[in-house]
């Protein structure tokens, strides 16, 4: 006979297995598993994390908020890790709409073993939106991040396109989280909308990724986007071309990469050659840098300019001497072998020799490294320096001119910094 003591433990185990499953968010039951209970976003709550356990059948979580229509940019992100999968096919995100309408997330950028995936929403009518979260890993539990920017009220920088028809009618883009939105009807010998990127240099990658709908399934590129770049002699070059990463019933996401070792802007082209059809398109760029703003008063390491994300760069002037003239400026590494990159692009440097100008990288008193400029292609001269590593660190960056007579212009930038 089994003893009563013996019985009673057999449940207090399974009650306490019980409760474990209740408390655990990516075993448990969900209140969002399903369209009829999706939880509400909204710019007063645009952001939710949660963990989802995936099936062969797939496992859902589902996200509803309102989109404010008037071709307004709302970015829809979702970070995640493990990474699972390539794409779309193993996790990542859906949103719906009305009459069939949907959309495609689509991964814009891995770090480690994390991933981020991206939509940018733009269409001039109002909607009420789904969000379907999905997981088809066999028992894999992947935790993520959905968060919505660009609802009407929030804080985003969100850029309508308006009277931008030609190149001297570019809106120039202020801030790196500036997302773009717009609607253009093309015709046969092609509609444009222009915008102005500032670019930090380093040879950091650009990515510009456009979502427009409706499809286009005929030959060519009906409509799209490029970018374009204005050499240190004033010729304009194109340097990338949009393409297709991925394609839904609905709309179409398109995307280009450019770098460059120097500092400079970018014309991005919006175009649509398809005659008579309205295009709605969101635009999100990743690698955008703030404008450079003026240094003074940085003539020595005791008075040196922070640079970080709140000031991405500067801009500044020697008159060179035999002794040197300098710049200081102060860099802090977050480590995590995350990339950082530092540049100093050179303006007026006719006669002065390149071994005299460029920069000095000192951890401490101790000197990492000398970077000299050299030609990007473009006649424009630039010098770069790189890092990566597990630690931490405080970089000084030392500007120098050491040519004699010689006045120097120079944008300084860095990505990566704390």
């Amino acid at each position: 006979m089994i003893s009563r003591v013996r019985v009673t433990r057999f449940f207090r185990v399974v009650l306490g297995l019980f409760c474990v499953l209740l408390m655990t968010p990516s075993l448990a039951f969900a209140a969002n598993d399903s369209p009829s209970t999706a939880a509400s976003l909204s710019v007063s709550n645009p952001s939710v994390s949660d963990m989802l356990v995936g099936s062969t059948g797939g496992a859902y979580r589902y996200y509803q908020f309102n989109y404010q229509g008037g071709n307004a940019p709302v970015l829809v992100t979702l970070t995640y890790q493990p990474a699972y999968g390539g794409g779309n096919q193993a996790f990542g995100f859906n949103i719906y709409g009305p009459n069939s309408l949907s959309y495609a997330g689509h991964v814009t950028g891995t770090n480690g073993n994390s991933a981020t995936a991206q939509y940018t929403i733009a269409n001039s009518a109002a909607l009420n939106l789904l969000v379907q979260v999905y997981n088809y890993t066999a028992g894999g539990p992947v935790s993520y991040t959905l968060t919505l920017s660009g609802l009407s009220g929030g804080s985003t920088a969100a850029v309508v396109a308006t009277n931008n028809t030609t190149p001297e009618q570019a809106v120039p883009l202020k801030t790196i989280n500036a997302a773009l939105g717009g609607a253009i009807t093309g015709n046969s010998s092609g509609a444009f909308q222009y915008y102005t990127l500032n670019y930090s240099g380093g040879n950091t990658p650009l990515t510009v990724t456009m979502n427009a709908s409706p499809s286009y399934n005929g030959q060519g590129a009906a409509y799209g986007f490029n970018l374009y770049h204005t050499a240190a002699n004033g010729q304009s070059s194109l340097v990338a071309t949009s393409g297709t990463l991925s394609m839904d019933t609905s709309s179409m996401t398109l995307t280009a990469t450019t770098s460059d070792s120097a500092a400079t802007t970018y014309q991005l082209q919006v175009f649509n050659y398809w005659p008579g059809v309205s295009v709605n398109y969101g635009i999100n760029i990743t690698g955008l840098a703030a404008p450079a703003t003026p240094a003074s008063g940085n003539g020595d390491a005791g008075h040196a300019v922070v640079l970080n994300s709140g000031r991405q760069g500067a801009t500044a002037s020697l008159n060179g001497s035999p002794g040197g003239a300098f710049g200081y400026y102060v860099v802090n590494y977050p480590g995590n072998n995350s990339n950082l990159a530092v540049s100093v692009t050179f303006t007026s440097l006719t006669g002065t020799p390149p071994s005299a100008v460029g920069f000095n990288v000192y951890n401490g008193s101790t000197l990492e490294a000398t970077a000299n400029p050299y030609d990007d292609g473009s006649g424009v001269q630039a010098a770069v320096w790189t890092y990566q590593n597990p630690d931490p660190a405080s970089f000084g960056i030392q500007v120098f001119d050491y040519a004699p007579n010689s006045a120097i212009s120079y944008t300084i930038y860095q990505v990566g910094s704390q």
